[in-house]
């Protein structure tokens, strides 16, 4: 996956959850790129992700599914307005 045809996505959660986040979406082989890196927005940590081209609807399906085992906020794509600077 080239990181400049990735979509950007951005997921609150805590440290210790992105750790069991990325085990998960490391699975599925070629959906997504969990990343350390990290922004904090109105006292809300997220991480970036970068999900494959043409993925982004099953990487939004796959995080439904995770919300139900794991601590996750707010889930903003970088083109969007509210995208956390």
């Amino acid at each position: 996956m080239s990181v400049r045809d990735a979509s950007v996505y951005w997921i609150e959660t805590t440290e210790e959850e992105i750790h069991f986040i990325d085990a998960i979406i490391s699975a599925y082989d070629g959906l997504a790129n969990v990343r350390r890196e990290y922004r904090i927005k109105d006292g809300k940590t997220y991480f970036k992700v970068y999900v494959g081209p043409g993925l982004e609807e099953e990487f939004e399906e796959l995080l439904a599914q995770l919300r139900r085992k794991a601590a996750i906020g707010d889930v903003l794509k970088d083109d969007e307005a509210s995208a956390p600077v």
